[in-house]
């Protein structure tokens, strides 16, 4: 009888312990990080702003630019988004060049707008789940001279159990940059009979012409 009931409460034990982890790891899973969220987007901003605000240095605003993209957004999976299907057709070779060259052109078209941040105001607004892995925060562009009317700006984070936070997309007055970015790449890509390489040769030569530009500024 004793041995019986030793047993009944070992297997009582075990099932409490199994719903507890279990109750653990969901809400582990589906933890609320809005908050952290928002707060990244606001130290992210204020990075980009105080480079702005002491930096001239075209090759330093460069590099600066360049880390900004490690640290804050997963950059492969973005890139390869943005050509959609023609991104597993690619070669090994063909996608190498193409993460370079899609990258300098970001990275160079941050570097030659150091300028405009210099004058931008960042005002939070909400931070929002949406489904299981997305966060959306929102906010107000400010441009301190007046020189633009303020816009409506909302960051797309990605948001999946046991992984940092990174930036997927962001959306002036509801245009969503990547999918801009997806529908541009998709129409040279057709216009050129599916050759991927027609669209890094053309974003190779984009890149340099944006380079040219930060040298003579």
């Amino acid at each position: 009888m004793h041995r019986h009931l030793h047993i009944c409460r070992d297997a009582i034990m075990r099932i409490l312990v199994g719903l507890a982890l279990g109750f653990m790891l969901t809400s582990a899973a589906y933890a609320d990080r809005t908050d952290e969220a928002a707060k990244m987007i606001e130290t992210l901003v204020a990075e980009i702003q105080d480079i702005a605000a002491t930096v001239t240095i075209g090759d330093y605003i460069y590099k600066q630019s360049d880390d900004i993209i490690d640290r804050y957004f997963k950059y492969e999976t973005l890139a390869s988004f943005t050509i959609g299907p023609y991104w597993r057709k690619a070669s090994d070779a063909q996608r190498q060049r193409y993460l370079k060259t899609f990258r300098a052109v970001v990275v160079e078209q941050a570097a030659n707008n150091f300028d405009y941040f210099r004058s931008l105001e960042y005002h939070f607004q909400s931070s929002e789940k949406k489904g299981e892995n997305w966060i959306i925060v929102n906010g107000i562009v400010h441009d301190k001279t007046g020189k633009y009317p303020d816009a409506a700006i909302s960051w797309r984070i990605n948001d999946m159990p046991g992984q940092d936070l990174y930036i997927f997309d962001l959306s002036f007055e509801n245009v969503s940059m990547i999918l801009t970015q997806k529908d541009e790449n998709m129409a040279v890509i057709r216009q050129n009979k599916g050759n991927l390489d027609a669209l890094i040769d053309l974003l190779a030569k984009r890149s340099e012409e944006l380079r040219q530009a930060r040298l003579r500024n």
